[in-house]
């Protein structure tokens, strides 16, 4: 099977590799589109990580199963079931947690091993460029699960890329007002058609005392210090972008104000499955997404880093329809 291997910082190379053998408990999933993530990106562009190179990335995809019928996404998240936190129903922090494009083969291939128990069902008339954005979908819907939004609620949201674009649509589906804040100005451009009716050009724009809930998309100093002091007292800042490892924060605000700091890591399976239910009722504009073939994905990657006005959202395609 062709596959794009990942062999460390930028060293990205379509290969031929033999067919994966499903474990017990495992399918063979023929994938006919994945996303490329930020997170991917993080390891092309030599960031430290878990990533152990040789490997092939990718963790958004639907596909098919031979002998099943229809068509399914995958959670890429294989949990044990059995630790404190699965118990808990916070398996996306199960003790060990294993990804897909991370701890185990991924998804920028013709096809991988997955448990069966990971596959969701694709609802007819959801298209697969749709559907294959249910994995970042379900970052944004957990990140604001907590949160009782809707009207008179506001959202602000820092950083447009695709993270950020689908929070504003989870916020704006909950019935919340929302601010956006990109500098960016095709980015910029797609937050306004998502809906967002404030998009801000810059942190340094962003008033004081405004948001109930902000999502840094981003994450670094810049970006986090702006989402606090544009909280309310009593609101709470919700860490998804992971643009800077470490750094520090205004201590002293957040006391005072009693604004609550969260990092939010991946998802639930309700999570994911409330995702797809979401895209099949009340699918995003997809005016930012571009499909290029599974050959291309080296061009894919080197666009994304270099270029990321240019290429919002790439999906790649191994198997056409």
């Amino acid at each position: 099977m062709r596959a794009l291997v990942w062999h460390g910082g930028a060293q990205l190379a379509l290969e031929d590799l033999p067919d994966p053998v499903p474990a017990a408990g495992e399918v063979l999933f023929d994938i006919r589109m994945a996303g490329i993530c930020g997170s991917d990106l993080h390891a092309y562009r030599g960031h430290p990580g878990p990533r152990q190179p040789p490997l092939v990335l990718g963790h958004e995809a639907v596909g098919t199963v031979s002998g099943l019928p229809g068509r399914y996404v995958v959670c890429p998240l294989v949990v044990c079931g059995a630790c404190a936190a699965c118990r808990r129903g916070e398996d996306n922090l199960c003790e060990r947690r294993q990804l897909l494009g991370m701890h185990r083969p991924g998804v920028f291939a013709e096809r991988t091993a997955v448990p069966r128990e990971t596959l969701l069902a694709v609802p007819d008339g959801l298209g697969d460029a749709g559907a294959a954005l249910v994995e970042p979908l379900a970052v944004c819907v957990s990140a604001l699960r907590p949160h009782a939004l809707g009207p008179g609620r506001r959202v602000l949201v820092i950083g447009c890329g695709p993270i950020g674009l689908l929070t504003i649509h989870v916020a704006l589906a909950q019935g919340a007002d929302v601010v956006a804040v990109e500098p960016v100005p095709e980015r910029r451009a797609a937050a306004v058609a998502m809906g967002a009716p404030v998009v801000l050009e810059s942190v340094e724009a962003i008033g004081p005392e405004a948001a109930d809930v902000a999502v840094d998309a981003v994450g670094i100093q810049t970006t986090w210090d702006a989402a606090i002091r544009g909280l309310r007292a009593g609101g709470e800042l919700v860490l998804v972008g992971l643009g800077q490892a470490t750094g520090p924060m205004p201590i002293a605000d957040l006391v005072r104000r009693g604004i609550v700091v969260r990092g939010q890591f991946a998802y639930t399976r309700a999570d994911f499955g409330a995702a797809l239910g979401m895209l099949a009722e009340r699918p995003p504009p997809g005016d930012w997404i571009e499909v290029m073939p599974l050959d291309a994905g080296v061009d894919a990657f080197a666009r994304l880093s270099a270029s990321p006005p240019q290429a919002t959202k790439i999906l790649l395609e191994a198997h056409a329809a």
